[in-house]
């Protein structure tokens, strides 16, 4: 397909609780410089006023198309836009986030000078009226499907997310978000999503827009978040265990499960709101779960940045004490942030 054949680009942008952010985000998207779009709002049950706002840009842009549904969550409200989608290409915009106005017209011109399935831009991490670049963590511009697949185990890449993306509709027409999972979806569609491309291409442009909520700055104390997560690994795992034998691959798998290790250590285990008192007890227990347990011992350090290298290590010798520090001193920086 050439770009001179301007084909249907699908958005889909799945809709809850952000009533403060959704017109800033829909604007971003009518306004772009590529203007054959069909934008898919999909408002999954939301209790505020954002049902009423996107039946107002309906009425505003006849390129827009507005789905109404009870909540299910992100994955369910994904899946319900790919249902009716018809464009050539897809993109996923999350709807408290927003894009500069080249983004469609950018990450289309990649794929097709390139030849490729999908491409993926860096992004501005936006935490209050704090912005920081973020540059696609990659060497290579052009990457295969392998590399794809070795990078989305890589949480730090950025290649696990589904929005900052365009893919080729025609390679993942038959892929759905997984409804069962509450953390990790979009990794494992990404995994998906690797076995059915032959190349992904790589812009340096920071041109997507990337709000990091407060609530989830700071980590809003979740009871069941070592049960969401431990469910995500072992689906994840599952996928990759089913499908892949290479040893990099599985090297890589026990590096993403070991990573979302430290994640709970920091978020759950000593969050200040966790209201149990011998939390370094709490995270030996985490850190002998099956599964967490072997990522531990099997994971290595490639591709980690120093602080979470030196977190790592001390999980698997398990100098919990330090590993105590390391975390009282994210949740600081995370409250700094905000």
């Amino acid at each position: 397909m050439t770009k001179a054949s301007n084909p249907l680009i699908s958005v889909i942008v799945p809709v809850y609780k952000v009533e403060n952010y959704l017109d800033k985000c829909i604007d971003s998207i009518v306004n772009q410089t590529y203007n054959n779009l069909e934008i898919i709002l999909v408002n999954d049950g939301s209790p505020d006023n954002c049902p009423q706002i996107c039946d107002e840009w309906k009425e505003k842009d006849n390129r827009i198309k507005v789905i109404h549904k009870e909540n299910g969550g992100v994955s369910s409200a994904r899946n319900k836009g790919l249902e009716i989608a018809t464009g050539s290409y897809i993109a996923f915009i999350d709807s408290d986030d927003w894009v500069e106005e080249n983004y469609i017209s950018s990450l289309y011109d990649a794929i097709v000078s390139n030849d490729a399935q999908v491409a993926l831009c860096s992004y501005n991490r936006v935490v209050g009226k704090h912005i920081e670049k973020i540059l696609i963590t990659n060497n290579d511009k052009i990457v295969d499907s392998k590399e794809y697949l070795i990078n989305t185990l890589n949480p730090q890449t950025g290649f696990g997310f589904c929005h900052m993306k365009l893919y080729d509709a025609k390679c993942i027409k038959n892929i759905r978000f997984n409804e069962e999972l509450k953390v990790g979806e979009d990794a494992l569609y990404n995994l998906m999503v690797s076995k059915e491309i032959k190349k992904a291409v790589v812009i340096d442009d920071c041109i997507y827009n990337y709000r990091i909520n407060s609530d989830s700055v700071v980590k809003r104390f979740d009871s069941e978040y070592v049960t969401k997560f431990l469910k995500s690994m072992e689906t994840n795992k599952d996928y990759i265990m089913s499908n892949y034998k290479d040893e990099v691959v599985i090297q890589n798998l026990h590096n993403f499960i070991a990573f979302h290790v430290m994640l709970i250590a920091v978020n759950y285990c000593f969050n200040p709101n966790n209201e149990i008192k011998n939390k370094k007890r709490l995270l030996k227990n985490v850190c002998n779960i099956d599964i967490f347990k072997e990522a531990i011992r099997k994971s290595n350090y490639n591709g980690l940045s120093f602080t979470r290298k030196v977190t790592l290590f001390t999980l698997k010798h398990k100098l919990y004490t330090i590993t105590k520090t390391i975390c009282l001193i994210r949740q600081i920086q995370n409250k700094k942030e905000v």
